[in-house]
């Protein structure tokens, strides 16, 4: 990545945007979708005891357990509805260590839509620190483990991540043709086993 490239260039996350429409059809930004923050309303569901464990792990970290401050999961970057999949732009602040207390407590026995070992690498090297609030870090880190689980009780895809820092984003071309390439390099095996490309 140019070291002089914004790690928060808009341009980048309006080129993730057109690669999807490219590929498949419909890519629609910052969805909404009534699903519940809380862990207790997932009790019932198969992802109902990771959730809890990761709440309970997350206020145990550095004491800041009234995180969940939004009743609803907030939005998603990209919703691809065809076939139902989440996108999710991860940049610096993502990486943080409530984020690696998190991710090392998923279910390790599923295909998750990015590198699990990869996202725990990165949260060790970056260990991104925000505390404006004090909680912002657990928030963060719950809202995405949210943004990772809840779809899979609601028949989705798994959710894929992609990485800011990986290289500038707003420099891929987004032809039809050139977009599959790049869809298909990023996505790898997702792509041919459940999603279908235009």
């Amino acid at each position: 990545m140019n070291p002089a490239h914004s790690p928060h260039c808009r341009a980048c996350k309006e080129r993730i945007r057109d690669l999807l429409s490219a590929g498949f059809g419909d890519c629609r930004i910052n969805h909404r979708f009534p699903w519940s923050s809380y862990p207790e309303d997932y009790r019932n569901t198969p992802i109902g005891k990771h959730l809890e464990r990761i709440r309970r792990a997350l206020g145990e970290l550095r004491g800041h357990r009234d995180f969940i401050k939004s009743a609803q999961m907030p939005p998603c970057d990209y919703f691809v509805p065809d076939p139902q999949f989440i996108v999710e732009f991860d940049e610096d602040q993502h990486f943080s260590r409530a984020r690696l207390v998190s991710l090392s407590l998923y279910p390790k026995d599923r295909d998750w839509g990015f590198s699990l070992p990869r996202w725990l690498d990165l949260c060790a090297k970056i260990d991104a620190v925000d505390d404006t609030p004090i909680d912002r870090d657990e928030r963060r880190a719950w809202y995405d483990t949210l943004r990772d689980l809840v779809p899979l009780a609601h028949g989705f895809n798994p959710t894929v991540r992609l990485y800011a820092g990986d290289f500038d984003w707003c420099k891929l071309d987004t032809g039809a043709s050139t977009a599959r390439d790049h869809l298909t390099e990023l996505f790898g095996d997702r792509l041919r086993d459940s999603m279908r490309l235009r």
